[in-house]
């Protein structure tokens, strides 16, 4: 069952005025469920491995706090019990983002639908970012600790080796002394997972098996950790370091991800049990509040530093290996047993990026192909050169404009002129069909002036001027008249219109500002 957002059309289908069911997204992507009873069909996750005084007293400020438990106190009809959590599909948050759903006081309405399309139950939630969210987390004060356990624990019996055993062969093969320490501690803290599901609670048993185990939890992750930085680093550099190290480590790069996935969720499910279990200690529940409250935030940020610096090697892993597959050369990579195809690599590091987007709960995207509105070429934009690109870019920038271009040196070399809302580029066109490379980019805020001139029995002239130097671009012949012409005026037009000087550069002189000059005598 899926959430969609109601428009004034769905206003008569569904009666959004009363809604039986409410959501308060409490984190992105998750959200407490309000309801007479669950829905069917819809995913929940209980409130569970808490004690029960400590559940029921999270429940009852929950509903306090919403303004759900008032409606219960007044005996309004539509008050509504704390059912647990839902997580929410990363398309629905999509969805949510780019709607603009109806409201009413302070909530968003919509619509349950099933499987086929049809409205199960009307709904009223409030987003993460909303002030009802805000307000509700702040008005359950230390409770919120316990709220954010529950959104812990819903995600780590979450299983690391599906859809990617090829990687865990490498890892394996790769890291055979480290292996057995990682498989151990996975096994370890999975059962400790599943023991506490089985008793619903973090029980002294159940915390027994990895209460000892925190030193060789954050020395797997730790070692793995520093390993991927270590990648990144190398990443982060010119497109030609970048390529060879990849070429070269292809297969270190994807063991020691799968290995820091290992470790790092090792780490996090005996983080969480370890905050269940301090909850579970009633007596001491005042003076655990500062504890519990540290250990839940920490847990937190240092999960989510990691996850988000294994998701952008991967990232940048899977645009790099599909890069090389587009380019002239080599169709294989170095493996340990022996040369794999490019494709096999492309295959592996995309298994990996889609399981870590899975794991944290965030749409699995990659950037669709390029299809410039504005392309300045005596014919078509050549395809090989449209598809290195899609790569070779930044993925959050499209391309709005693309030329085939001279640069006015000694010698006209033919280059690429590309435009993003945020950028320019100029790159030779040997770089890009053979290397994949983007020379040169330069931010629009710092074009100053831009001239286009046309010339007779010639292609036009544009002068681009920056806040570091002064680039001139020349078309050939074909540019010179007719739709060629149009073209490049108006690509001309397009920097044009991001020239700007801003107050920091200009200048005064008096001049210029009024003062009167004094006659020179003789």
């Amino acid at each position: 069952m899926s959430l969609s957002e109601s428009g004034p059309s769905e206003a008569a289908v569904a009666p959004i005025d009363e809604p039986m069911v409410s959501l308060v997204e409490i984190e992105l992507g998750v959200a407490v469920l309000f309801a007479d009873h669950a829905p069917d069909d819809l995913k929940l996750i209980p409130f569970e491995m808490l004690s029960a005084q400590t559940t029921q007293r999270l429940a009852d400020k929950l509903a306090m706090a919403s303004g759900l438990g008032n409606l219960a106190a007044q005996g309004i009809q539509n008050a509504m019990d704390v059912q647990g959590l839902v997580r929410l599909a990363p398309e629905t948050l999509e969805a949510l983002n780019t709607a603009q759903p109806m409201t009413s006081g302070g909530w968003n309405l919509g619509s349950l639908v099933t499987s086929d399309g049809k409205i199960a139950h009307s709904v009223r939630w409030a987003p993460a970012t909303g002030a009802q969210s805000v307000g509700i987390l702040a008005a359950i004060g230390p409770a919120a600790a316990l709220l954010a356990i529950q959104v812990q624990l819903a995600s780590i019996s979450r299983r690391l080796d599906e859809n990617i055993e090829l990687t865990r062969d490498v890892l394996r093969a790769l890291h055979e002394d480290q292996w057995a320490t990682l498989l151990g501690l996975h096994e370890t803290t999975m059962r400790a997972v599943r023991e506490a599901e089985a008793a619903g609670a973090v029980n002294d048993h159940v915390f027994a098996s990895i209460a000892t185990k925190d030193a060789d939890l954050r020395k797997q992750r730790h070692l793995f950790m520093s390993l991927v930085r270590g990648h990144i680093k190398a990443l982060d550099t010119d497109s030609a370091t970048r390529r060879a190290h990849i070429q070269k480590n292809i297969e270190q790069i994807l063991a020691d991800s799968h290995g820091m996935l290992m470790a790092e969720w090792s780490w996090y499910r005996a983080q969480v049990l370890r905050a269940g279990h301090i909850s579970r200690d009633e007596a001491s529940a005042v003076e655990n509040e500062r504890l519990l409250a540290e250990v839940v935030a920490e847990t937190e940020r240092e999960h989510t530093r990691a996850m988000t610096d294994v998701a952008d090697l991967l990232a940048g892993l899977e645009r790099q290996c599909r890069l090389i597959a587009e380019l002239p050369g080599e169709r294989s990579l170095p493996f340990t047993t022996k040369r794999r195809s490019i494709r096999d690599a492309v295959a592996m590091a995309a298994a990996l990026a889609e399981r870590v987007a899975e794991l944290r709960n965030v749409a699995y995207t990659r950037p669709v192909p390029l299809d410039p509105p504005l392309a300045v070429f005596s014919e078509a934009v050549p395809e090989e050169v449209l598809r290195i690109l899609r790569w070779a870019m930044r993925d959050e920038e499209p391309l709005l404009a693309i030329a085939d271009v001279n640069i006015d040196r000694l010698v006209g070399e033919n280059a690429y002129l590309g435009v993003t809302p945020e950028r320019f580029f100029i790159s030779a066109q040997n770089a890009v069909r053979k290397q994949g490379a983007i020379e040169r980019e330069f931010p629009l805020s710092d074009v100053r002036y831009v001239r286009f001139r046309e010339r007779d029995k010639r292609g036009p002239v544009l002068d681009i001027i920056t806040m570091e130097e002064n680039i001139r671009l020349t078309f050939d012949d074909w540019a010179g008249n007719g739709q060629g012409l149009e073209d490049a005026s108006r690509l001309g037009n397009l920097l044009a219109a991001a020239m700007d000087l801003p107050e920091s550069e200009r200048r005064t002189d008096p001049l210029l500002s009024g003062g009167s000059l004094l006659p020179i005598s003789s």
